[in-house]
């Protein structure tokens, strides 16, 4: 392309020149843009990870927490259930004490009655 002249004898850019000029200016503003895109894309990522890192912490100490927890209601439902068996026990002792009695007494009244329909006069 030939170049144009202006009225003041200056020369005046072409347009492939301009075109050039415009080519430059927005792979320049895209670089700028891409670079900004990119910084912001890794401080996304960085803060994924930041963020992944205290969740992983906090369920941790969370489930330490929760096995000591269930650690303490075991500890106390051993310590109930023994309490049972040690009440069972003692039921036990006292219903076969109790039927004892009974059958003692029982005994007894037979033989202090007699039988019933008959007269001992």
């Amino acid at each position: 392309m030939s170049s144009e002249m202006n009225a003041g004898g200056g020369q005046t850019e072409t347009v492939e020149q301009k075109v050039d000029k415009l080519s430059a200016s927005v792979d320049k503003r895209f670089d700028t843009l891409s670079a900004s895109v990119d910084k912001r894309f890794d401080d996304v990522a960085a803060a994924l990870v930041e963020q992944r890192n205290y969740t992983e912490f906090a369920f941790d100490r969370l489930a330490g927490e929760v096995q000591n927890g269930f650690k303490g209601v075991a500890g106390r439902l051993n310590s109930i259930d023994s309490r049972f068996n040690r009440l069972e026990r003692k039921l036990d002792q006292f219903i076969d004490t109790q039927s004892k009695a009974n059958v003692l007494v029982e005994r007894r009244l037979t033989t202090l009655e007699p039988p019933s329909g008959s007269d001992s006069r």
